[in-house]
């Protein structure tokens, strides 16, 4: 229950950014995938606001974008 908990506190810090579109976390790999819009959020604000709710963020891996969403 309590990772549950957590999963949702980071998804409500995620909706709350301005540009963000959708959220999908996966509770047992601890990720989140989120789909935004780059004119009005940026991963930077994205990671603050996961910090800011009280989570720790997973430095960005090198190279930006894994990749994973079909983007660039």
């Amino acid at each position: 229950m309590q990772d549950q908990n957590a999963a949702l506190a980071v998804a409500k810090a995620l909706e709350a950014v301005a540009g963000v579109e959708t959220v999908h976390l996966t509770l047992a790999t601890g990720r989140a995938r989120v789909g935004f819009d780059e004119a009005r959020a940026s991963a930077d604000q994205l990671r603050l606001a996961v910090a800011a709710a009280g989570f720790t963020v997973a430095p960005q891996a090198s190279g930006g974008c894994c990749g994973g969403c079909g983007g660039g």
